[in-house]
């Protein structure tokens, strides 16, 4: 399967999922929820969080059933509300995992010298309503303690704009412990054969026994230390092997220091050989992590992840894994944006590579998605797909290289602002 077919792999799972006869009971928390016929069916509840809820409840409920040509079945926000508490986040989590393993079934990812998958590991703070439910399960942060706050962990692909694997826990969840149920995780994908998945960790991952459990479990990785992480370490000029001992057992790695443009030093620690990894190779393979940032202000700036429409954790789970499947599908839609737009610029002489515009991208597709997911025939949806990519991609901007652009050091928002903006979709 192609990377061109992904966007409508992915609405057949969606298809399918809200086609199933027993829809209602694999769905359901409680045995009686879901088996009257109702406007909010089971179906229609799973499409309207899927579709992603950008607006006010209550909004987002009125346009869902205009959409989908019930206007008068239109039901109030506390209706929702209640059907939600029975929905079992689960089952938009499983159509998320399915995703990912169709995307990782296609046979033209990009992969890093050919035979790598590279997987970056990060994690964020996420600050959520202050409901005693959300502030009890999530916990909370900030000087006197009291601002609820969740822990986001991402695994995600850079190279293809994919994330793999996500969690959204209690904030006190170690990061480790994160990473490495992302890695337990990611193991049970499809992976073509002959790849393998290659780990990229900053300098809040790195401990004696995290790095053990990385060579221990086989895994690739490259991950960059702190200063004084290790006198060993420090004391490496260029790239050498250091040996460590973590539970009377030896450890041999590679340790290459980095120069960067502003002279700054970093040091980087891998199991990868020289064969497999050049010295001057691993300041560029580390710096492919800094997609996942990117990723992480797309999904907090421009979807809107924190902006939950519910104060309860089931609610939050929901539109949690809503939004990551959102985002993947998105990725579908861009790379077909991003073929059209070279499609386009073949016979023109333009200085600078294009790309999608993101913007464009978040709004167009907000607008169109729902409308993709309730279209039954292929043919007419494929027709959808392609009036859409051909919107998207009408004004591309331009990919300036070497750009460099100091990062801002935000005042930290301790509450967040839970007003919907009306006019998003």
């Amino acid at each position: 399967m192609k990377l061109l077919q992904m966007a409508r792999e992915t609405a057949t799972i969606v298809e399918k999922l809200i086609k199933r006869e027993d829809l209602g009971e694999i769905a359901s928390l409680s045995r009686k929820s879901f088996t009257r016929k109702r406007q909010l069916t089971c179906e229609r509840l799973l499409l309207l969080i899927m579709g992603g809820i950008h607006l006010s409840l209550q909004i987002a409920t009125d346009n869902f059933f205009e959409k989908i040509g019930h206007k008068e079945d239109t039901v109030s926000k506390q209706a929702v509300s209640k059907a939600r508490t029975n929905l079992n986040p689960d089952i938009i989590e499983g159509a998320f995992i399915d995703q990912t393993k169709k995307f990782r079934k296609c046979d033209d990812i990009k992969l890093w010298k050919e035979k790598y998958q590279i997987c970056a590991i990060d994690g964020s703070d996420i600050a959520l309503d202050n409901s005693t439910e959300l502030k009890s399960f999530f916990g909370c942060s900030g000087k006197t303690n009291d601002a609820t706050t969740a822990m986001l962990s991402t695994a995600f692909d850079p190279l293809n704009n994919w994330i793999l694997d996500a969690s959204l826990s209690p904030y006190k969840t170690d990061e480790r412990t994160a990473a490495k149920q992302h890695i337990k995780n990611i193991g049970k994908l499809p992976i073509r054969r002959g790849v393998r998945n290659l780990f990229i960790l900053d300098r809040g991952y790195p401990s004696r026994e995290f790095i053990a459990y990385l060579i221990d479990e086989k895994h690739s990785f490259i991950m960059r230390v702190r200063n004084k992480f290790s006198l060993d370490f420090d004391a490496v000029k260029g790239d050498e092997r250091v040996v460590f001992t973590h539970e009377k057992k030896r450890y041999k790695v590679r340790v290459i220091k980095v120069v960067l443009s502003t002279g700054e030093v970093e040091t980087l620690v891998t199991n990868l050989s020289p064969k497999e990894l050049k010295s001057d190779e691993a300041g560029p393979l580390y710096f492919e992590r800094w997609g996942i940032e990117i990723k992480y202000n797309s999904l907090k700036n421009k979807l809107q992840l924190g902006n939950f429409s519910g104060r309860r954790v089931i609610t939050v789970m929901q539109d949690f894994w809503a939004l990551m499947f959102i985002s993947n599908m998105m990725s579908c839609v861009e790379f077909q944006s991003n073929e059209k737009i070279a499609e386009n610029s073949i016979d023109k002489s333009n200085k600078y590579e294009q790309t999608t515009n993101e913007n464009r991208l978040v709004e167009k597709f907000t607008k169109n998605f729902l409308k993709c997911l309730l279209e039954s025939s292929p043919t007419k949806r494929d027709k959808l797909f392609v009036e859409l990519i051909a919107d998207i991609s009408r004004y591309p901007v331009e990919v300036k290289p070497n750009r460099i652009v100091a990062r801002k050091t935000s005042r930290k928002i301790k509450y967040p602002d839970r007003y919907k903006v009306v006019g998003l979709a």
